[in-house]
């Protein structure tokens, strides 16, 4: 009886193993997990404080060794009844290399609950891959 399940566990580690950094889709049809993206990013800092109407925000993005360009969209989001709305219109950032970073400050109403929200795309040969992240 314990012999399956070790090999059942030993399979599932396996599968999953490393998976931390893919999204799994589903389940194919003999039950391996289908991934559709693989990041591309080391890292992906964004930060938002707000100080009575300013907002000062910032976002540093590493991408692994063979990327070439960052571009980012960024998204100042406002906390009304309880979900997070896009506050204000959205900016660009773009690097020509590995690296992207960028700062400022943007006008917010004083006294609002907000987060900076950011979609980062690194190129590589052959292809982009695209993440969305969240200031805390």
């Amino acid at each position: 009886m314990k012999k399956p399940f070790a090999v059942l566990l030993a399979i599932f580690l396996l599968l999953f193993h490393g998976s931390a950094s893919a999204t799994a889709r589903g389940l194919d049809s003999k039950g391996v997990a289908v991934l559709t993206r693989i990041s591309k990013f080391d890292s992906i800092y964004p930060t938002l404080r707000t100080s009575g109407n300013t907002a000062s925000y910032s976002l540093s993005a590493a991408g692994k060794p063979e990327v070439t360009s960052i571009s980012a969209t960024l998204q100042i989001q406002q906390l009304v009844n309880g979900a997070y709305v896009d506050y204000g219109s959205p900016w660009n950032a773009t690097s020509n290399s590995r690296t992207l970073k960028t700062s400022g400050t943007k006008t917010v109403d004083n006294g609002g609950t907000y987060r900076l929200k950011v979609t980062v795309t690194a190129y590589y040969p052959g292809g982009s891959s695209t993440e969305t992240e969240y200031s805390l």
